[in-house]
């Protein structure tokens, strides 16, 4: 594992953005009804495991991760006392100011979030996907401004694709598992399973060969295969019907980074919560819903990750989150990286909604041993079909703006921002030139919670 790349089976272009995509042709997809292939494997289930290179270590820095149980919460922490590792000092953003400067990040502190009641943030949100030459506009210029590459992943994403599954009367097919082959026709090149809207993206400089050759599909028993050459998007259906689940099953974590500035965040999480559980339930949809959470700091604080399992228990779960209490970091980068490792590992159900919203006020620590970097996990979010919402608290810093960014962008989650100020200067300061929609926190939350419910419905 390479600490500073991306795991070695993604053989990453460190290109100019683009650079070897070949030029898509006009308008349209191709649509094809699949035809079976004896010379590929068998596709194994929804539920196999993805690269070993993108799971969680049991070292970091070189040190053992030791784990410990407090009531539901999984503990993964690192004891540094007496061997030499201090946390490091601030190095900077490794950007340049793009605009004003964000809010500066809170000192250290510990508080409960218990203490008092979180008054209604506004937020900002943006898609990436839906605004994507923006977007590759933003990863252009801000990539462009740094000698420090080695503060972020350098993800090339010009190249995608959609591949979209439909039945016979061209409805979307959710939770659909798609592999595209190289010309290593035993090993696929890339997975992906399909979200709510029965699309899955392909980015060829991240998958393990830059050559398309052809694509499988399965869903509910059916397997479908045709050939295709990466050259555009292009819709897989299904001629016979498939069977689909008639209750909609969702999972949705939160993962967040309890350091000592982000107490203010995560109160105001914690007063969301039960919120829009109360509005999801009034909905009209069936449908079956399961909380978690991955709280994370850093190597010497308290805990390195701390994980809350998926609970149907909403009431349990929220008590739970109450008695966290924020504290740790000092310097700017945050173990985000072992979070999101830790987030994707979790047991999410085969078949179900998955939705992750990912909290945080800091980026990620690119220097760690052993590591594994934000850019894998998001990769390997994709074969499971999830969905990462990005919010960047008060503070997040340029670097820390372009990880969360990246992350939403390539799991098909929307980058959502706390507003100080007005909501144009919130977003310049993020480098956000697309569509911006402005609303107080729990409703955006609540949105992306109701809207994957709705894709997914008409799946069904």
């Amino acid at each position: 594992m390479l600490p500073r790349t991306l795991a070695p089976w993604f053989f990453v272009v460190l290109l100019a953005f683009g650079a070897s995509c070949r030029k898509e042709p006009s308008k349209g997809e191709t649509v094809a009804a699949a035809s079976s292939a004896p010379s590929l494997p068998s596709a194994p289930s929804a539920s196999s495991a993805p690269p070993a290179a993108s799971t969680p270590e049991n070292t970091l820095e070189g040190l053992a991760i030791a784990r410990s149980q407090d009531g539901p919460w999984d503990v993964r922490r690192i004891d540094t006392a007496g061997r030499g590792l201090r946390k490091r000092a601030p190095e900077g953003s490794g950007l340049p100011t793009m605009a004003s400067p964000a809010p500066a990040r809170k000192e250290t502190a510990t508080r409960s979030f218990s203490d008092g009641v979180a008054s209604p943030m506004k937020a900002g949100s943006t898609d990436d996907n839906e605004a994507f030459d923006e977007f590759l506009s933003f990863l252009a210029s801000w990539t462009s401004r740094t000698p420090k590459k080695n503060r972020y992943q350098q993800l090339d994403v010009q190249c995608r694709r959609f591949i979209r599954v439909v039945d016979a009367k061209n409805k979307p097919l959710a939770a659909a598992t798609v592999r595209v082959f190289g010309s290593d026709r035993e090993t696929p090149s890339w997975t992906a399973m399909t979200y709510g809207d029965g699309k899955a993206p392909y980015y060829r400089s991240l998958a393990r060969q830059q050559q398309e050759t052809s694509i499988e599909v399965t869903v509910g028993g059916k397997r479908m295969v045709m050939d295709w050459t990466g050259e555009r998007d292009v819709t897989v259906a299904f001629s016979e019907p498939v069977s689909m689940p008639r209750e909609i099953q969702l999972d949705v974590l939160f993962i967040i980074d309890t350091t000592g500035s982000m107490g203010d965040e995560i109160q105001q999480i914690k007063s969301t919560l039960l919120r829009v559980t109360e509005r999801l339930r009034a909905l009209a949809t069936d449908f079956d819903l399961r909380y978690g959470a991955v709280l994370y700091r850093d190597l010497g604080d308290e805990y390195l990750t701390k994980t809350h399992p998926f609970s149907h228990d909403i009431v349990a779960f929220d008590r739970a989150l109450q008695q966290v209490t924020a504290g740790g970091g000092g310097d700017m980068p945050e173990s985000l990286n072992q979070a999101l490792a830790q987030a994707v590992a979790m047991p999410w159900r085969e078949g179900a909604a998955k939705v992750a919203f990912l909290i945080g006020d800091a980026p990620p620590h690119m220097d760690y041993q052993g590591d594994v970097p934000y850019g894998d996990s998001a990769v390997r979010a994709i074969g499971k079909g999830l969905r990462i919402h990005s919010v960047a608290a008060s503070g997040l810093d340029a670097v820390g703006t372009l990880v969360f960014r990246q992350t939403a962008q390539l799991t098909r989650g929307k980058f959502i921002f706390i507003e100080y100020g007005s909501k144009e200067e919130s977003a310049r300061r993020h480098g956000v030139t697309g569509p911006v929609m402005s609303n107080n926190l729990d409703d955006i939350v609540y949105e992306q919670i109701r809207d994957e419910l709705e894709h997914w419905g008409k799946a069904r």
